[in-house]
């Protein structure tokens, strides 16, 4: 095990001397600082403008940015567009948009606007259109090498979680002692930073240098249509957003209301969780390396049931800094995982098309999913949108089991 983590820390360092690495790195770094804030902070904002929870998860419905309905139309076809024209184009968009949606939320918070904050969580579920352009280009920045994609998607992920270990403490009792505005100002200076590293050092790959060679057309059915092979491949997905999405986008907002947790409390807790995913994160590298994307995301799931039957028992910190941890382990498997996968059994053609598919499929479904959890919250109780959730990954397993492809062959 010691001369493999070697290893992986060996390829880390040189994946970022590859420049597109090394630039989607560093600004998934810059932004992790406020992403790592806003894993809580877009669940307790509302409230203090007067929203119910049950209204926080119609919020979290619009602009969730995995699963939410303006993530669910952007992302096939700024996917689709970047197979054809630019993946830097649609990554530099993307970042725009994040930019203009925390405008909106400034302006939201200062004059204490629902209407304003609306147009702002929208617009930050636009905002994750650059993602799959990004998956693809760094799938391609290492010649769609397996272990270069494994690894490099881990490094990514690992640096754009790192700077939660502070953040969302610090932007707890920001939030306690002055309010949400600062947080937001803070967030669209960290995005224009990143802005203009896309701007400037981002690299087009040879795949869009040679797709705009071939004169191919943006064309909405091959941007939005599913190849019907994969339909239980993206449904065992599909489940997951459901399973998760019931629960996850408004559970600081119950926790806040039912145990009277604060904002630095749960600040706290989303520290600890952080602390779980940087730790995790290289044995769970050597994990997907060794049992390949299909095992590493159904153990991903399977301690998704966990952490459910965990959040359905607690009611104190102690008890859900516990949660955080599997919580951790959970995601830390699943992202590399997932886009490991995606490339793995993507055409050439149409990676960041495949990536937007799934987001879409998967937002389409699991869209109304926080809705529901606020809905069962409001009228049932605290443990009737987690009793629900834990139901869902137990089905999510069986299908993932049953649906997922293993790596082909040839790309072991």
């Amino acid at each position: 095990m010691a001369s493999s983590t070697s290893g992986i820390f060996g390829l880390s360092r040189a994946l970022l001397l590859n420049r597109n690495i090394r630039v989607i790195a560093i600004t998934g770094l810059i932004s992790g600082v406020y992403i790592g804030m806003f894993s809580f902070v877009l669940q307790l904002f509302p409230l203090t403008l007067g929203f119910s929870v049950a209204s926080v998860g119609v919020l979290q419905a619009l602009g969730n940015r995995f699963a939410g309905v303006a993530a669910t139309i952007v992302q096939p076809l700024a996917g689709h567009y970047s197979d054809i024209h630019s993946r830097k184009r649609v990554i530099i968009l993307g970042s725009g948009v994040t930019i203009t949606s925390m405008l909106f939320f400034i302006g939201g918070a200062f004059l204490a606007n629902g209407y304003l904050v609306v147009i702002a969580f929208v617009l930050f579920g636009v905002s994750i259109l650059g993602s799959p352009a990004s998956q693809a280009l760094v799938a391609e920045s290492v010649d769609m090498d397996p272990t270069q994609m494994d690894v490099a998607y881990s490094l990514i992920f690992f640096l754009s979680t790192l700077p939660g270990v502070l953040s969302p403490y610090l932007a707890g009792n920001i939030a306690d002692r002055y309010g949400y505005l600062y947080i937001f100002v803070v967030a669209a200076l960290l995005e224009s930073v990143d802005l203009y590293l896309y701007w400037r050092e981002l690299s087009e790959t040879k795949h869009t240098i040679m797709a705009r060679q071939g004169g191919r057309s943006f064309s909405f059915r091959e941007a939005l249509g599913l190849p019907r092979e994969s339909w239980g491949y993206y449904g065992a997905l599909a489940t997951d957003a459901i399973a998760f999405g019931i629960t996850s986008p408004i559970i600081f907002a119950m926790a806040e209301e039912k145990f009277g947790f604060t904002a630095a409390d749960v600040g706290l807790l989303v520290v600890v969780w952080t602390v779980a995913m940087l730790a995790s994160q290289y044995p769970m590298t050597r994990v997907l390396m060794k049992l390949r994307p299909k095992k590493t995301i159904v153990l991903s799931e399977a301690l998704g049931t966990l952490l459910m039957a965990g959040w359905a028992l607690s009611s104190n910190i102690p008890e859900f800094a516990i949660c955080a941890v599997i919580f951790g382990l959970s995601v830390t498997a699943w992202v590399p995982g997932v886009q490991s996968m995606m490339m793995t059994h993507s055409p050439a053609e149409s990676r960041g098309s495949v990536g937007g598919k799934i987001a879409a499929f998967r937002g389409l479904v699991a869209f109304p999913a926080p809705i529901i959890g606020g809905l069962l919250y409001q009228y049932v109780g605290y443990e009737a949108p987690i009793i629900a959730s834990f139901a869902g990954t137990v089905v999510c397993v069986a299908l993932m089991l049953r649906y997922l492809p293993e790596r082909p062959a040839s790309a072991l």
